[in-house]
């Protein structure tokens, strides 16, 4: 067995995320920032934006030149397949990802059976050119129907070295949607296989057919928040999309990639989960926690520390609001990571204390920018870690999703 099933082995950790009904949401928090070996896989073409950073690339047989080939029942020709997966499987380090969304297990029981055929078929003939390799289908597990499910698991029992590859594209503004719908396939998975491991992927781009959004950029701060709840939920990796299809991006899009927030906010991400920061453990993780103000009782402080990324806690709709942790000791803060919601400070500071009233500003801006910030080398000591935050930077609450301490 290679190096990478191997890592895929070692982190099928959706048993203890999920139950095993699609009905259970939220998720089971989980310890923030274990360890999980989380990889980033580039699949972008975009002309003017090469990711990089550690980032691996993928491997993905599209649906644009997939779908054709089956068209009308049919399949392409053995060795014409072969060929095609030997074209597009050029990184023997990462998954081999297969895409003919017409095959998608839905529709009558004949039907779905006929497209299982053929994915077996086209899975079995990619195994051939790719016999180490993780082989997936993107989309097929937010796309089989309940009752063909059982036909979904008789594809994973020809071929265990396989993973779930759902599209956790976005359609809106609104995080909370976008974690619903991402709970909802995390859920989907642990019903059918919760052995295997899910590999959503992403696109820095709204997804098209979504009226006014429809192929606009995701804001840096939404992309952020995404890369940072895929990490945070234990999962083992993600796909990062964008640029290949000439048809949802064109020469605009090409040459305006560069430029977007998407591309510095997926640097950063990258930089902090290659650090220790990313493996350390964290301070606040579960400690006690106090606000000057809640929004409502659902939005409670203990929701920032308690190692679920899909909870938060937001503040009264006024300025000047503080959150203080407990750490429980004295001890060494060097960094801390803030996951804000769309309700972000433009001005606050960090503050450390060793009694809780006494206190130690370590950090201080008046040009927060939001999103996922990572604030390293502050150097400070102390029990108590308090959040002074000062503007808003819009009529939102101050919301954070989560806030984290690290000693290294």
């Amino acid at each position: 067995m290679s190096a990478l099933p191997r890592l895929f082995a070692l982190r099928r950790v959706l048993p203890l995320l999920l139950a095993a009904t699609a009905a259970l949401l939220p998720l089971a928090p989980q310890p923030a920032h274990a360890a999980t070996g989380f990889t980033l896989y580039d699949d972008t073409a975009y002309a003017t934006a090469v990711v990089g950073h550690g980032a691996v690339p993928a491997n993905l047989v599209p649906n644009r030149v997939c779908t054709p080939l089956v068209a009308g029942g049919a399949l392409p020709a053995e060795a014409d397949w072969k060929a095609l997966v030997a074209q597009y499987d050029t990184h023997a380090d990462a998954p081999l990802v297969l895409d003919c969304e017409s095959l998608y297990l839905t529709g009558t029981a004949a039907t779905a059976a006929d497209h299982l055929n053929r994915l077996a078929t086209l899975q079995s003939w990619a195994r051939q050119v790719a016999p180490n390799q993780l082989i997936g289908w993107y989309g097929l597990l937010g796309n089989t129907a309940t009752a063909h499910q059982g036909l979904y698991r008789q594809l994973i029992a020809q071929d265990r070295n396989t993973a779930f590859f759902p599209s956790a594209y976005t359609y809106a503004t609104g995080y909370d949607s976008w974690l619903a719908t991402l709970k909802a396939n995390l859920a989907t998975a642990a019903q059918i296989d919760p052995a295997l491991p899910v590999l959503p992927y992403i696109w820095p781009q709204y997804h098209d057919g979504t009226g006014a959004l429809s192929l606009t950029w995701v804001p840096a701060a939404q992309f952020a928040f995404q890369l940072a709840a895929l990490h945070d939920l234990g999962l083992p990796g993600a796909v990062i999309w964008g640029g290949s299809n000439p048809a949802v991006c064109d020469a605009a899009c090409q040459n305006g990639a560069g430029s977007q927030g998407w591309l510095p906010a997926t640097r950063a991400f990258l930089d902090w989960s290659a650090s220790t920061e990313a493996t350390a453990p964290d301070l606040a993780l579960a400690r006690p926690v106090t606000a000057s103000s809640s929004y409502n009782s659902t939005l409670l402080p203990g929701n920032a520390v308690d190692g679920d990324p899909s909870t938060r806690w937001a503040s009264a709709y006024a300025d000047q609001q503080a959150l203080t942790v407990d750490l429980g000791a004295t001890t060494a803060v060097e960094g801390v990571r803030l996951v804000w919601n769309t309700g972000y400070g433009t001005a606050y500071q960090v503050q450390l204390s060793t009694d809780g009233t006494t206190w130690t500003t370590v950090y201080t801006t008046t040009t927060g920018p939001g999103g996922v910030e990572y604030l390293t080398g502050l150097h400070g000591t102390g029990r108590y870690l308090r959040l002074a935050l000062t503007t808003r930077a819009s009529a939102y609450a101050f919301s954070l999703w989560s806030v984290n301490a690290y000693a290294v």
